[in-house]
């Protein structure tokens, strides 16, 4: 069977909320393996999984957002016998954002929450990259440099190598990518993530993200770089399922 864009491990059949969670650019779902377990028994998770990459690896990337939404939202969709919340960490918040969107206008399921992680907002994504005139190597060895790929992967050849192709398709997609003009506004909670050391985006950055939320709109920092929810999963995790039950039980 050809593997789909969401991926679970034994979601629990106490749930009371669904979290679906977008990794960054380049990479995919299994660095959330481990989340199911810390998050617990009342939050089941859905890994989204582009093509191009780990169990996809045989697809092609996508390079646009509406190629990506059309498969993602129906995929996310029927999933939602619950309420649901979306983190995004990177390009996945941007991913996010717009798939909350999608959901929220044509299937008529807005999130109850939203988290960006190490992400600008949606009309402050930078200049476009010069992905295309790069090989492979460059391209990698350039976007270690600039924190937005795990050193981790730079200094492993055939991890480097392996990646590439995704990177190329997300990079695609970011540098393509245009800001919403009207209906713009999620209409839920919106958490605003950043690790401290994180040069790429900057408190600045981050604090221009809840002005994309008719809700009520956090800042968060924590230690670490570009990266801090693979440093201290534990610690993100318990933010993450803090978030969640607030929402759901507001006045506790």
């Amino acid at each position: 069977m050809k593997p789909g864009p969401l991926v679970e491990w034994d979601p629990p059949r106490t749930a009371k909320a669904l979290l679906v969670c977008l990794p960054h650019a380049g990479s995919g779902a299994f660095q959330f393996r481990t989340w199911q377990e810390l998050l617990g028994p009342d939050i089941a998770l859905l890994a989204v999984q582009l093509p191009g990459r780990e169990n996809r690896w045989r697809e092609e990337p996508a390079t646009g957002m509406a190629q990506v939404l059309d498969e993602l939202a129906p995929a996310v969709a029927a999933r939602l016998d619950l309420p649901y919340f979306v983190y995004g960490h990177s390009m996945g918040a941007l991913v996010g954002y717009e798939l909350a969107r999608v959901l929220g206008r044509e299937y008529g399921r807005w999130p109850s929450g939203f988290v960006a992680s190490a992400s600008r907002a949606p009309d402050d994504q930078g200049e476009a990259s010069d992905t295309p005139r790069l090989t492979d190597r460059q391209l990698v060895d350039e976007l270690v440099a600039e924190g937005v790929v795990p050193a981790a992967v730079g200094a492993n050849s055939r991890l480097a190598a392996a990646v590439a192709r995704p990177l190329r398709g997300d990079n695609a997609i970011c540098d393509s990518y245009a800001p919403p003009g009207e209906d713009a506004l999620l209409p839920c909670p919106l958490g605003a993530w950043r690790g401290q050391d994180d040069a790429g985006v900057t408190d600045d950055h981050i604090r221009k993200w809840p002005a994309w939320s008719a809700a009520a709109g956090t800042v968060r920092t924590f230690p670490g770089d570009h990266f801090y929810p693979l440093a201290d999963p534990l610690r993100v995790t318990a933010e993450l399922r803090a978030f969640v039950l607030g929402q759901l039980s507001p006045h506790g």
